[in-house]
């Protein structure tokens, strides 16, 4: 049996100054520094990084950035590179959503992003979904499995990569997907990892969900074989809501699978 052991990353996106980002991370580290069940690991704003890092640096919980450029340096105003981020966290996010949404980021740059993170020996979490015009299509797979392969081009050592399955349609909507939907969509993401590499790579690698995730519907979520872990969006901003979360995951013996 392959053991993966469980992880939930709090992404707080445009959310918290430094002082607010301390004080939030004060209070979850106090409730699930004990929790060596679970891989926790907070990702808060750029602004944020160096004050929350004073909190966990000596704790279990882990430090994770948003987002990253995928050059090491240059004239890119505004940017970060992973030699910035280097010593700073443990992982990062790549590809979310809202990034490629906005900001117009393709599966290639994903790529891109995904091994320099990696070439930098930090985890990059991967982030995959379909919006909704694809799955009433019946074109769901097919999108996200594409993603899956394009934006792990290049990425050498896929031990630290994680895959977020977060189907667009269902972030910020207080609407989750089914099990057995998020469970379909799992294997599939597997499968794909598969052909990319092989079946202990594919075997080995967490595959996370994110999308309306809450202390409501996180142990159904989690208790799937399927599911290594949850990306938290709005809920992750509260410290009680949030903590809850990562004391069900602990309980609920995903680490044994």
């Amino acid at each position: 049996m392959t053991i993966r052991k469980p992880l939930i990353a709090g992404n707080w996106k445009m959310n918290t100054t430094p002082q607010e980002g301390v004080a939030l991370s004060q209070s979850i580290c106090r409730i699930v520094d004990d929790a060596d069940e679970v891989d926790v690991v907070l990702c808060p704003p750029f602004t944020s990084l160096i004050a929350v890092y004073s909190v966990v640096h000596h704790t279990t919980v882990m430090l994770g950035a948003q987002n990253v450029n995928q050059y090491p340096n240059g004239a890119y105003t505004g940017e970060v590179s992973v030699e910035m981020l280097r010593g700073l966290v443990s992982h990062v996010i790549v590809g979310h959503s809202e990034r490629r949404q906005y900001y117009g980021e393709t599966d290639q740059t994903v790529a891109a992003k995904a091994s320099a993170v990696v070439n930098a020996e930090m985890t990059a979490i991967v982030c995959v979904g379909e919006n909704d015009v694809e799955r009433e299509r019946r074109r769901a797979e097919r999108y996200v499995r594409r993603q899956v392969r394009q934006g792990l081009t290049g990425v050498v050592n896929p031990s630290h990569v994680v895959i977020a399955y977060e189907p667009i349609w269902a972030i910020g909507t207080g609407v989750s997907a089914t099990i057995g939907q998020i469970e379909y969509m799992a294997a599939s993401i597997r499968e794909e990892v598969c052909d990319v590499y092989d079946q202990d790579v594919a075997d080995g690698m967490r595959v996370l969900y994110g999308g309306s995730t809450n202390a409501s519907n996180i142990e159904q979520i989690v208790a799937s074989p399927a599911v290594d872990g949850a990306l938290v969006g709005g809920a992750s901003l509260n410290d009680a809501e949030f903590s809850k979360m990562v004391s069900i995951m602990a309980e609920s013996g995903a680490a044994t699978r």
